[in-house]
This record gives structure tokens, sequence and C-alpha cells, in this order.
């Protein structure tokens, strides 16, 4: 499967309007409305569900060059699991000088 950039290629449910992004909670694995009122449990959610999907795709072949997902984890305490997530995008600029 070849990289796919489409926002419906990671949140299958997402709905895109002119006036916003709507991706409903059943999108994120890991977010519960019922049992997480927590703004920091959304926001692992929804990194937690594109890095799934991206680190997913079967080869390195299948994912875009101008992005890189790294994902590690490590044991703080026998009841905390510490996560981090690094993103990293390459972006043209358009228009835009940057001064050296």
């Amino acid at each position: 499967m070849a990289f796919n950039p489409s926002p419906t290629g990671y949140f299958p449910n997402i709905q895109i309007s002119t006036t916003g992004v709507f991706i409903p909670y059943t999108d994120f694995e890991s977010y519960n409305i019922n049992t997480s009122g927590d703004v920091r449990q959304l926001a692992y959610s929804f990194i937690d569900a594109f890095a799934d999907q991206y680190l997913s795709l079967p080869s390195s072949d299948d994912q875009s060059d101008q992005v890189n997902i790294t994902r590690i984890w490590s044991a703080q305490s026998d009841t905390v699991l510490r996560k981090v997530y690094t993103y990293s995008f390459d972006l043209a600029f358009s228009g835009v000088s940057v001064k050296s």
C-alpha cells in the first residue's frame, strides 16, 4: 500500500468542511468519552492514533520521505509508563524569505 496523504487514511470518519474539522471519538483507539474528560488523554489519543496508522505501513517505501515519526516508551514505575513521540515534517516554504 502506498503512502496515503488523505486525512481519511488516518481517521476514517473525519469530516472536513469550510467551517472546520470533526473527528469522532471512535477514530481514537484509546479515548473513551465515558471515562475520560482529560484533554491530555485526548491529545495522547490523537497522536497515538496517527502514529499507529503511519507506522503500520508495510515498509519504509510506503511511508513519505517527508515525515518521520518515532515512538519510544519506558517504565517509570510499576504503575507509570512514559511514551515519547517525535514527529518531524519537511515542509516547503512558498513566498517566505528566511534571513541567514
